[in-house]
């Protein structure tokens, strides 16, 4: 008899939550005139840490969730971090798994990656596509000093559900009581 398998659950369980702060700090920072994008970090523990099979469900759920929220046109989301997962994936057994570290640098150049491409697929809509270019390179920045700084407590937070569920994240057994 089979198991029913909910790494991917918590995988974006996960990453909703974090969408949902996102989407807080946002709210505070309009007035500022900032926007966080902090996508990239979605992919990380997926990629690295998770099941390729359950990986891969949890960033396509985590893509739609992010298109149906982002407005941008539907399935960008899915394709791009479907295209990450599957390159954490090519490289996953010589990565380092474990440890915040390598987790940060992925993240900086995931988040890297899709800010420039969704940047570029849609400035274009822009009224004025030169002068948006100064708010989008502060808005990238900003949103990598984030990420730097919340990388080590996501991690830590995806670890301690699987931990606290009592699952193991790559092969989904249980863990000692």
């Amino acid at each position: 008899m089979r198991r029913y398998d909910s790494r991917w659950l918590l995988v974006v369980s996960a990453n909703l939550v974090l969408a949902w702060l996102t989407g807080l700090a946002n709210h505070y920072l309009a007035p500022l005139s900032l926007h966080l994008y902090i996508a990239g970090l979605f992919v990380v523990f997926a990629g690295l840490r998770v099941d390729p099979k359950q990986g891969l469900i949890a960033i396509l759920l985590t893509g739609l969730l992010l298109d149906a929220t982002i407005p941008v046109p539907f399935g960008t989301h899915l394709v791009l971090l479907g295209l990450i997962h599957a390159t954490l994936l090519y490289g996953r057994r010589r990565f380092p798994r474990e440890g915040s570290i390598f987790g940060i640098v992925v993240a900086q150049f995931a988040n890297l990656f899709l800010f420039i491409s969704l940047s570029f697929l849609l400035v274009s809509e822009h009224p004025r596509p030169g002068e948006a270019w100064l708010r989008i390179f502060v808005d990238l920045i900003v949103s990598q000093i984030i990420i730097l700084l919340i990388t080590p407590w996501f991690l830590a937070l995806q670890s301690r559900v699987f931990e606290k569920m009592h699952i193991h994240p790559e092969t989904g057994r249980a863990l000692a009581r």
